[in-house]
């Protein structure tokens, strides 16, 4: 994964800023805020069928956000909790604009499928790097090396 993403080597390096990576010509901003495992607190934006927006809630893990997850799906952020002083944070994790990527974090890239770009960003879908990724199949892992296991 980590020869896909660019990672950042100036002052804002870290976790909101971690580095970009390239889709279809595209220079997208990743963070790395989330950790696998872990559930968060998650608000998103989608369009309901009638045109006008949803904010909707759900608490989960990285790797089931996905399945909440939908093709009118503008705009998803996280609760970091912090125990300075009972401050919470809301990151964003993923931005979008005209259906194409703005920003989406480390973890939530690992976590998507083929299936799951198919079905919620059709514009991101990059065949070069799926063939680099090793992806014969809808379950494979989009951003992540696949190895293909012999019966």
């Amino acid at each position: 994964m980590n020869n896909l993403i660019e990672v950042s080597t100036g002052m804002l390096n870290g976790g909101v800023f971690y580095g970009t990576i390239r889709i279809n010509g595209n220079r997208i901003t990743v963070g790395n805020l989330m950790e696998e495992g872990v559930e968060y607190k998650f608000r998103m934006i989608t369009k309901a069928r009638a045109g006008f927006p949803i904010i909707a809630e759900v608490t989960c893990k990285v790797e089931e956000l996905p399945y909440y997850l939908s093709k009118n799906t503008t705009y998803v952020e996280f609760l970091r909790e912090s125990n300075i002083a009972s401050r919470n944070h809301w990151f964003s994790v993923l931005t979008t604009k005209g259906g194409k990527w703005n920003s989406i974090d480390k973890s939530l890239l690992e976590a998507l499928t083929v299936g799951d770009m198919h079905t919620c960003f059709p514009k991101m879908i990059d065949w070069n790097i799926w063939k680099a990724m090793n992806t014969k199949f809808h379950s494979c892992k989009s951003f992540v090396m696949n190895e293909l296991k012999v019966a």
